[in-house]
């Protein structure tokens, strides 16, 4: 059994690997076209492109490494059935559930990989993409504050700069026209400096010593405001870090600071039925793997007359209806109609539901040898031996 076990390893893996490549390049392609775009807009050096890419990745890593795994163990037990393996094994007196034992070993790893990819992996990367953005960001904005010339890239506003300091980043003779609101107002300041605010999604000009000239017709005033010190809020091209942030949510906290942030919504009385969704659901979605260790070899092992290629439809399907069972979880865990905890395990119960029907369809098939060589089962299926 060691021989038969080492073998299912062996094919096992190699199409785990494939599918977990296949499904990650599905989950990335979304992602690519902005990146694209920031690479070019922004014209990103090599350095900055791979950190870019090293930060992207790891925010598709949670939920790639079940499907991966799902389509891994439905190829390899299709494979077998494919290639009359499966037939030879029962009727040696080799059980389905015997079969089973190296698919849940490899299993058991990929539970651990998955639950740290999505505890840790994902986050990291999600955070270091949001500094990584706003340091693009800031980069950007003092490209277009160059010096001895008027600028109006950021919306609203127009840029004088008399002298700049590369090295410290700092601004002098500044003069500014903020035409963002009804009251058009004019800005003079002696020096000032970039500061990014990645929490707030911000770029600020941080003005100092200087004179705010505001004209307010209503009351046909002339107003001047000294001040020591003032903000000015770039409206920067921050499409790719609003995006990367509204696609992440929670997914961007490690799991002590999803933890803190329950604890202090429930203490101030605010909702945090979409944050305690989650946290369940970190422990969930791994646990998928080890369903899949027996959804996968029952996919697998189902008899179809599409060849070779009912091994991918099958495991694309397995993910369809779990990625459903996943949306509908979500919706009813987030709008009072099932508890956290439970709205976050539906889709692994339902799973276990399917996993079970199918297996038992194929264990409770006694085999016979009948004429000819012709192995038949009891509810209908014929292999060659």
């Amino acid at each position: 059994m060691r021989i038969i076990d080492r073998h299912i390893i062996r094919e096992l893996v190699p199409l785990t690997l494939v599918a977990l490549g296949v499904a990650t390049g599905v989950f990335f392609l979304d992602k690519l076209l902005w990146m694209t775009s920031l690479v070019l807009q922004n014209r990103l050096d090599v350095g900055m492109s791979s950190r870019l890419l090293c930060y992207t990745l790891p925010t598709v890593s949670g939920l790639t490494l079940p499907i991966g795994f799902l389509m891994g163990c439905t190829l390899t037990l299709h494979r077998m059935s494919a290639d009359n393996e499966l037939v030879v094994l029962r009727a040696a007196g080799i059980s389905v559930y015997r079969l089973l034992m190296p698919f849940f070993t490899i299993a058991v790893l990929a539970y651990a990989l998955s639950a740290f990819a999505l505890m840790y992996v994902s986050p990291w990367g999600f955070q270091g993409l949001q500094r990584l953005v706003f340091d693009i960001a800031r980069d950007r904005a003092y490209y277009h504050l160059r010096p001895q010339a008027f600028n109006d890239a950021f919306k609203g506003l127009v840029f004088y700069v008399e002298r700049t300091h590369p090295q410290a980043e700092r601004f002098e003779g500044i003069f500014v026209a903020d035409n963002r609101s009804q009251v058009t107002q004019v800005i003079t300041a002696k020096q000032g400096e970039l500061l990014v605010q990645p929490e707030a999604l911000q770029v600020v000009l941080r003005l100092s010593k200087g004179i705010i000239h505001r004209f307010v017709p209503a009351d046909a005033r002339y107003h001047l405001v000294h001040f020591g010190q003032y903000d000015v809020v770039l409206d920067l091209d921050t499409r790719l870090a609003r995006q990367s942030a509204g696609s992440a949510g929670v997914r961007e906290l490690f799991p002590h600071q999803l933890r803190a942030e329950i604890s202090r919504r429930e203490a101030l009385g605010e909702d945090a039925r979409a944050l305690r969704l989650f946290w369940h659901k970190l422990f969930a979605l791994p646990f998928a793997c080890i369903i899949f260790a027996g959804l996968g070899p029952a996919l697998g092992a189902t008899q179809t007359r599409s060849g070779r290629s009912a091994g991918y439809l099958l495991s694309i399907a397995g993910i369809f209806v779990y990625y459903i069972l996943l949306s509908a979880s979500d919706a009813l865990g987030e709008d009072s109609r099932l508890s956290p905890m439970f709205a976050a395990w539906l889709p692994n119960l339902c799973m276990v539901g399917l996993t079970a029907l199918l297996l038992r369809r194929h264990v409770h098939g006694s085999l016979r040898i009948g004429w000819a060589g012709r192995a038949v089962f009891d509810n209908g299926d014929r292999e060659g031996v």
